[in-house]
């Protein structure tokens, strides 16, 4: 075997094979306990959850379409939204912090005439509100923690360091956005990773050359953005309501279990888990964020049984069963890309105010 063949295999199997082993070392000594649990859950539950994590993905698939149409670019919703679902679940089996689903975005919507510039313009705009909300919930739930148990232990510093490392995540994006210099100096970085990971998935390359290209559309979006961020507040109302919609799948799959709890309580052990997510070499946080939610709820007097049973139902209906639809979400985008070459997008500028006169 080639060593970049090796490598690219290591890329993809080491991190979900230490995601697996750590979901064994906690399943093995619960799995009598969790059996009985699963047996009896309540499939009008369980079915709330599965309808709420579709619910996010289609608030996440709202968040990107509005970004491009403030973009000057508005797709069709239901391609956009497809874009949007795909890309997402690409990081569940790549561990790349992001960028894999980054590139995927970038590409699918580079086959329907977007920029790239606009695609990470897009990205970068809504990565910042997904981080900022992030931050907010993990902030709220160790608060909420503090006040229902008055200690400063080892999980408070968790929490503030897993809230410290998400909010200056998205302040560093805010500061290489805005500002001129790091802005060009990162973009050039920025741009030869995203192609690199577009050739590793789609065997295509963005030729070098149009990089001055890229950064005059970077720019532009840039541009728009700022002349037109009174419109951004509905962005993060949709940003909002995906982070609502995902906490709703954990707190049906606890239903589906037998088991209600308040909001403060959810939300705390949900903060937890989320932390755990962005650990960048493991896929989706696979394995570290059942973990992680298992011990936050179980710290709370819920049996280890029906905490682990809760988080991986939550794993199934938000990670497993949107990864696998989006095989053929993918496939229909391929379909329809025939669309967009036979009927390419007529003049369009990327400018404050003015919008396509192909609105998709």
């Amino acid at each position: 075997m080639k060593p970049a063949a090796f490598r690219n295999k290591l890329f993809i199997y080491a991190p979900m094979a230490v995601s697996l082993t750590i979901l064994a070392w906690l399943i093995a000594p619960n799995a009598g306990s969790l059996l009985d649990t699963l047996k009896d859950a309540d499939p009008w539950w369980l079915t709330l959850s599965l309808s709420c994590s579709f619910a996010s993905y289609a608030f996440m698939g709202l968040s990107l379409w509005e970004v491009l149409r403030i973009l000057g670019w508005p797709l069709n919703f239901l391609e956009t939204s497809g874009i949007s679902f795909v890309s997402t679940t690409v990081n569940y089996f790549f561990s790349s912090g992001g960028i894999s689903g980054f590139a995927t975005r970038a590409h699918l919507l580079s086959r329907r005439n977007v920029p790239y510039g606009t695609s990470v313009t897009s990205s970068v705009v809504l990565t910042v509100f997904i981080y900022l909300v992030l931050a907010a919930i993990i902030v709220e739930g160790m608060f909420l923690q503090i006040l229902k148990t008055n200690e400063f232990g080892r999980s408070f510093v968790e929490g503030v360091a897993g809230g410290g490392f998400v909010m200056s995540f998205a302040l560093a994006l805010i500061l290489l956005f805005f500002h001129e210099e790091l802005r060009h100096s990162w973009s050039r970085k920025i741009f030869k990773i995203i192609n690199h990971l577009i050739y590793f998935f789609s065997k295509r390359e963005i030729p070098h050359e149009s990089f001055l290209k890229f950064e005059e559309q970077l720019n532009s979006g840039i541009q728009t953005i700022h002349s037109r961020k009174y419109e951004l507040p509905k962005v993060v109302a949709y940003v909002a309501a995906d982070w609502v919609c995902n906490i709703l799948v954990l707190f049906f799959a606890f239903k589906a279990v037998g088991v209600t709890m308040g909001a403060s309580q959810l939300v705390i052990g949900f903060a937890f888990g989320m932390i755990m997510t962005v650990i960048p070499i493991l896929p989706g946080g696979l394995g570290a964020m059942e973990a992680a939610m298992t011990a936050a709820y179980s710290q709370m007097g819920i049996g280890v049984g029906h905490a682990l049973a809760a988080s991986l139902l939550f794993r199934l209906f938000y990670y497993i069963v949107p990864s696998l639809a989006s095989i053929p979400i993918y496939w229909g985008l391929q379909v329809s890309e025939r669309r967009h070459y036979q009927f390419p997008k007529a003049s369009v500028k990327n400018t404050a105010g003015k919008e396509s006169e192909n609105d998709g």
